[in-house]
């Protein structure tokens, strides 16, 4: 298991900035990195030759040539250096007239230096259920239609996952993480943070679990009541503990 500083999506749990108050047009002539659906996993470095309207153009050079070969309309992931602190940001590439590529910038940076929870690379086996909505009777876990999968990264605040479908930011899921060896849940519940799709078939989705002093938030009490008392059993305090842990554990 390695560390990881970043990730290829948006970090969870950290405090985003508005693009109005960032000054874009300090990246003309400096270096962003694209991270791309078609070249999935491979970080793509170009230049910065013009920046206008929450958009920036780049070198078609970039990247031994692979910036010329983007396709057009595809999401992207844009990471650069602004005032000393990595930056990561949505984007939707657009191919524009003359084959020049430029990147519509989403409206939320986020600075991955603010990280409450370090991710690490881990490899773990995992079942994970959607709960159809808020209106969803807790009592009926048992008729949910479960999904097997590996963990992609885990922090002590959230996981990634590797999924057959798309979700919104809205969906909640029911998560049994193969972590016994660390003290972690038997079973927990997220929220989707980001779906990224990787192929046709496959979605990279970002999860923050949902600790026992946020399910208030999240969920009515009658509800609360009628799942079982694990899903609810990771506190604050717990994460807290499992992120200095986790840092000591695999470290060693």
């Amino acid at each position: 298991m390695s560390m990881s500083d970043s990730d290829h999506g948006l970090p969870m749990e950290s405090t985003s900035i508005d693009i109005n108050d960032v000054d874009l047009s300090s990246l003309v002539g400096h270096e962003v990195v694209l991270y791309t659906e078609q070249y999935e996993g491979k970080a793509l470095a170009a230049k910065v030759i013009l920046v206008s309207n929450g958009a920036i153009t780049v070198d078609r050079s970039g990247a031994n040539g692979m910036i010329d070969s983007l396709i057009n309309n595809q999401k992207t992931i844009v990471q650069f250096v602004y005032r000393g602190q990595r930056i990561s940001v949505d984007a939707r590439l657009k191919r524009t007239g003359g084959g020049k590529c430029t990147l519509h910038l989403g409206e939320k940076l986020v600075p991955l230096s603010r990280r409450r929870y370090t991710r690490y690379d881990m490899n773990r086996a995992v079942k994970c259920a959607v709960l159809p909505s808020r209106d969803f009777d807790p009592q009926r876990i048992g008729k949910l239609r479960w999904i097997e999968t590996d963990s992609i990264n885990f922090s002590s605040g959230g996981i990634q996952l590797c999924l057959p479908k798309q979700l919104n930011e809205t969906t909640y899921l029911l998560l049994s993480i193969d972590l016994r060896d660390v003290g972690f849940p038997a079973l927990i519940i997220g929220q989707v943070r980001y779906a990224h799709a990787i192929d046709r078939f496959r979605y990279r989705v970002g999860i923050e679990f949902i600790v026992s002093e946020a399910k208030e938030r999240h969920f009515d009490m009658a509800a609360i009541k009628k799942f079982p008392p694990v899903v609810f059993e990771y506190s604050d305090a717990r994460r807290k503990e499992l992120n200095k842990e986790l840092a000591v554990r695999l470290q060693q």
